[in-house]
């Protein structure tokens, strides 16, 4: 990280005259501390106008967050479910707070975006998962909670619909569907999507 943008993180676009040196100080304090807990503080290298500390992908959350939605995406694409509902539940269990939340927004904002999606789709592709191995029961609580908290996620309603129908709730599916178009609707002047608007489709005809 350049020496400006650690500035900028520090005292968040105001720094001191001193900035420059008291971040060769923390810098310094922090190699004797790591040092003191017995690690290693050449990991914490200088480069021209910048620092650059050495982790290991087992020591941060957020390293460790995305290998296993990795891992539960590759499981999916062997049909292996069972180890897919495993690696999406550990992704998220190490979901705590907001990332990165003691640095000031500006620098953390497309960072936490990125991130936030990701839960977002992991959480989507667990409960496809958990469908595909016939949790239709299970998954409707889940889903009722989320599709109040995030009303205008498509897929959120796609998954909710097909839960639903597949328990038998056939009705209350098709009053889910109208729930999502009022939400939608209202909230952002859009009608329903494509795969919303088919998984409707089929429910009437049928046909799912």
């Amino acid at each position: 990280m350049s020496t400006p943008l650690i500035e900028n993180a520090l005292w968040e676009g105001l720094p001191p005259r001193s900035a420059s040196g008291n971040v060769k100080t923390y810098v310094s304090q922090l190699r004797r501390t790591l040092a003191a807990l017995g690690g290693d503080p050449s990991r914490i290298a200088n480069r021209v106008g910048a620092y650059r500390i050495s982790v290991k992908p087992s020591e941060l959350d957020v390293f460790r967050f995305e290998e296993s939605v990795r891992l539960g995406r590759e499981a999916r694409n062997r049909s292996a479910d069972g180890e897919a509902v495993e690696h999406f539940r550990e992704a998220l269990g190490l979901w705590r707070g907001e990332p990165y939340e003691d640095l000031p927004l500006s620098i953390r904002r497309p960072v936490v975006a990125r991130l936030e999606e990701l839960r977002w789709t992991a959480r989507e592709e667990l409960i496809d998962v958990r469908l595909m191995l016939g949790q239709h029961h299970t998954v409707v609580p889940d889903l009722r909670a989320l599709t109040i908290e995030h009303p205008t996620r498509e897929r959120l309603w796609c998954l909710l619909l097909l839960a639903l129908h597949r328990s038998g709730r056939r009705a209350d599916a098709l009053d889910a569907y109208q729930s999502a178009y009022r939400s939608l609707t209202d909230e952002l002047g859009i009608e329903p999507g494509a795969e919303l608007r088919r998984l409707h489709e089929r429910m009437l005809a049928d046909t799912l």
